[in-house]
C-alpha cells in the first residue's frame, strides 16, 4: 500500500503586505493557489479555490473528480467576484496533485491539474535534477512555444507574469490534466511563482535531494527564496510517495496561511479606488465534455523520463488573468485589471502610441532627406564618355549611383578615331565635370587636340589660332604647332 506524505510552507515575503498564496496539504490531495486582485481579492480567491477544490474532490477521488473539482472552484470564485463589488476582478492560479490509487506493480497513481503559472516538479534522484511537469499559462510561455523567445529570454521578459488562463476570471474554465505513474520514494513539488522567481531549478533540486524530511525541505525552500530576495509571496508543498505503509485513517487537512479564529475568509477593506474588472486575454475554447471524454486510456509519465509533461486529451484554452492595478515590483503578481468602462477595448493591445508615431515621422524625415541628397548629387553630376562608339555627355555618375543610372544628355558625332589615344582611355572611364556647360567645353577641347596637329614633310612653323573661330562659345586663344607643306621656294603659306 502506498500513500502520500505532504508538507507545506509559506511566507508573505519582504515587500508584500499580505499573503495572497494559499497551500493545501492532506493525505491524498495537495494544492497551491496564487491569488491576484485588488485589496484582499487575491487572498479571498485563493482560499475559496482551495476550499472548494477539497470539498468537491472528496465526493469523487478520481482524475475526473479532480478535474470537476477545479471547475467547481472556478465557478465559486467567479460567483463571489460578481456578487461583491470589492472583489471584482479577483482570480487565482491553481495547481493540485491527488492520489487516485495504487498500481498492480506497487507504483502510485497520481492525478495532476494546473491553471495559471504555479508549477509542479518531479525530482529525478538519479540525474540529480527536477523535471517541470506543468506548462505556464502565460504570455511568454506562448511566445516560447512559437519560437519568438528563448527560455532564457522568457525568464527576464517584462511580460512574464501576465497570464492567459486563471481561476475565477470567466464563468467556466478547463485545466491541463496529467496522470502520473510514480515509483516508491518519488518526490514532487508544488509551488507558486514566488519560489521560481528567486531560485533556479538547480537550487531547488539540491534542496529536495539534501533534505530527507518533507517538512524540512519545504521550510528550506521558502527560507532560501527569502534570502535571495523574497519579493513575492512564497509557497511550496512537498509530496513524498511512501510505499509499504498503511494509509492514515485520520483525514489530516492543512491549509496555510491559517485564518484567524472566527473568520472564515479575509474580509475586504472599504473600497478606496475605482472598481475594476478582469478581462480575459484569450477566449475560452473547447468544452467540459471534451475533457471528460478524454479520461480513458490516459498516457503515463514515469519517473526518469523527459521533462515534457504528457497531457491527456485535447486541452482547452482558458481566459486570461490580468496585471495588478499597481504593480510594485518586477515580480508583482499581474492581474489584467481595467476600468469597467474600458472593458470593450481591454483585450486589445495599444499598438500605435505617440512615441511610436513620432519615431515613424522622424525616421521617414531622415530617410526622405537622405534620398533627396542622393538624388540631388546624382542630378548635379555630369561626365563625358563613350556610347555606341560616339563621344557622349551623360548626366549622373560614371557607373551609376546606388539605384540611379546615368542618362544621356547629348550624343556628339565625334568617334574615338577623331581623338587622341590617351583621351580615349579617359573617356572609357568617364571624364567628370561639375555642369553641363563644362562638359560641352570638354568635348570641344577633345576635338581641338586632335585636329590642331597636322603632319608636314619639311619645316615646322608656329601658327596661332583663335579658338573663337572654331568654337563660338570660347574667347581665349592658344598656340598650336603645325607642319606647313613644302614649296619650291621654301616659303611658308
Amino acid at each position: 500500500m502506498s500513500r502520500l506524505r505532504t508538507a507545506a510552507a509559506t511566507d508573505t515575503g519582504y515587500l508584500r503586505s499580505t499573503n495572497q498564496d494559499v497551500a493545501l496539504a492532506t493525505n491524498d490531495l495537495a494544492a497551491v493557489a496564487d491569488g491576484m486582485g485588488g485589496h484582499l481579492g487575491g487572498e479571498v480567491a485563493a482560499r475559496i479555490a482551495v476550499e472548494e477544490l477539497l470539498s468537491a474532490y472528496r465526493l469523487d477521488r478520481t482524475t475526473n473528480g479532480l478535474v470537476a473539482a477545479v471547475r467547481v472552484a472556478n465557478a465559486a470564485v467567479y460567483r463571489k467576484s460578481r456578487s461583491d463589488r470589492n472583489l471584482r476582478g479577483m482570480g487565482t492560479t491553481l495547481t493540485a496533485a491527488a492520489f487516485i490509487g495504487d498500481e498492480p506493480d506497487g507504483k502510485l497513481q497520481l492525478a495532476l491539474v494546473n491553471v495559471g503559472d504555479s508549477r509542479a516538479y518531479l525530482l529525478d534522484r538519479a540525474a540529480r535534477t527536477i523535471h517541470k511537469l506543468t506548462e505556464d499559462h502565460s504570455v511568454v510561455e506562448e511566445m516560447v512555444k512559437s519560437g519568438e523567445l528563448t527560455v532564457e529570454e522568457a525568464a527576464v521578459h517584462p511580460h512574464r507574469h501576465i497570464l492567459t488562463r486563471a481561476i475565477g476570471i470567466e464563468p467556466s474554465t478547463e485545466p491541463d490534466c496529467w496522470e502520473l505513474d510514480l515509483e516508491p520514494a518519488s518526490r514532487l513539488l508544488l509551488c507558486s511563482d514566488g519560489l521560481t522567481n528567486e531560485l533556479g531549478e538547480e537550487d531547488i533540486a539540491q534542496i529536495l535531494l539534501d533534505e530527507a524530511d518533507a517538512d524540512s525541505a519545504a521550510r528550506e525552500l521558502v527560507r532560501l527564496a527569502l534570502q535571495r530576495g523574497g519579493i513575492d509571496n512564497v509557497t511550496v508543498v512537498v509530496l513524498d510517495v511512501l510505499a509499504g505503509e498503511e494509509a492514515s485513517l485520520a483525514d489530516d487537512v492543512t491549509v496555510i496561511p491559517v485564518v484567524p479564529p472566527g473568520m472564515s475568509a479575509p474580509v475586504p477593506r472599504a473600497e478606496t479606488s475605482p472598481i475594476t474588472e478582469a478581462v480575459a486575454v484569450t477566449p475560452a475554447v473547447g468544452s467540459a465534455e471534451a475533457v471528460a471524454a478524454s479520461t480513458a486510456d490516459q498516457p503515463v509519465l514515469r519517473q526518469g523520463v523527459s521533462a515534457a509533461p504528457i497531457t491527456r486529451g485535447p486541452v482547452a484554452s482558458v481566459p486570461a488573468s490580468p496585471p495588478e492595478a499597481a504593480p510594485r515590483a518586477a515580480h508583482g503578481r499581474p492581474v489584467v485589471l481595467v476600468r469597467q468602462k474600458k472593458r470593450s477595448k481591454a483585450h486589445r493591445d495599444r499598438i500605435v502610441t505617440i512615441r511610436v508615431a513620432l519615431f515613424v515621422l522622424v525616421f521617414t524625415a531622415v530617410l526622405g532627406s537622405t534620398a533627396g541628397v542622393v538624388v540631388w548629387f546624382d542630378k548635379a553630376s555630369f561626365y563625358v564618355g563613350l556610347d555606341h562608339g560616339y563621344v557622349t555627355i551623360f548626366q549622373g555618375r560614371p557607373g551609376g549611383l546606388l539605384w540611379f543610372k546615368p542618362s544621356i544628355v547629348e550624343r556628339t558625332t565625334l568617334t574615338p578615331a577623331d581623338l587622341l589615344a590617351s583621351n580615349v582611355v579617359s573617356l572609357k572611364e568617364g571624364m567628370e565635370e561639375s555642369s553641363y556647360q563644362d562638359a560641352r567645353k570638354l568635348v570641344h577641347s577633345l576635338a581641338l587636340e586632335r585636329t590642331a596637329i597636322i603632319p608636314s614633310e619639311s619645316t615646322t612653323t608656329t601658327t596661332t589660332f583663335a579658338h573663337a573661330a572654331l568654337v563660338p562659345n570660347l574667347t581665349t586663344t592658344s598656340t598650336v604647332s603645325v607642319r606647313a607643306p613644302a614649296t619650291s621656294t621654301g616659303a611658308t603659306k
